[in-house]
């Protein structure tokens, strides 16, 4: 019977150090291993990995617009004729100025006809074989610009007894028209452009 209570004795004690390093290793729990029962193997289990994603700042610089130059437009190339409504006489040439025609004009008279009459007034010009018209000055000239849009009309003698034929034309042509079809009636605006230009339909 003795030896029975030290064998009971023992294994009491047995448990003991058993249940002593259950204790230690439930605390051991709270840190890094999970305890699946005292007398049973320890499982770690590890914690989760955590990824970390990196946004990268994107840092956007906006070019500075460039200027725009306005364009430089040039004015008007002057009119020697400004003011007057109607002028008549030959071309002599025609330049450029900055892109606008101009024409060179030598100014002729009507015969009977004051200047100031055809400056505002003009002229009919009619179907004729004699002299109605003169050059008075072929030394001084006008610079006379072409309006956009100026339309050109040139007009042809058949006969003495007949009308005129009359077609549209260009101011190219007329710069080449021939003695007698080469007297010019120029419409003028009030900037003293060239709206408008008819030859004489001489026989």
């Amino acid at each position: 019977m003795t030896d029975h209570m030290t064998i009971k004795t023992r294994t009491t004690s047995g448990h003991r150090k058993r249940a002593g390093l259950c204790l230690g290793a439930a605390v051991v729990v709270l840190e890094v291993v999970v305890l699946s029962g005292c007398g049973g193997g320890n499982t770690a289990v590890q914690e989760p990995a955590v990824t970390v994603t990196t946004t990268p700042t994107v840092t956007v610089t906006l070019a500075r617009p460039t200027p725009t130059v306005a364009a430089t437009t040039t004015g008007s190339p002057r009119s020697d004729v400004a003011g007057r409504r109607f002028d008549l006489g030959t071309i002599v040439r025609v330049k450029d100025e900055g892109g606008v025609p101009v024409i060179i004009f030598n100014r002729w008279s009507a015969r009977d006809v004051r200047d100031s009459t055809v400056a505002a007034k003009g002229l009919t010009l009619r179907v004729h074989s004699d002299a109605p018209y003169v050059d008075r000055n072929a030394e001084v000239t006008y610079q006379i610009p072409v309006a956009p849009g100026a339309t050109f009309t040139y007009a042809h003698c058949i006969s003495i007894d007949q009308p005129a034929r009359r077609e549209s034309s260009t101011l190219k042509k007329f710069t080449r028209l021939q003695d007698p079809e080469n007297l010019v009636l120029l419409t003028l605006d009030r900037q003293g452009r060239a709206t408008r230009a008819r030859n004489d339909p001489a026989c």
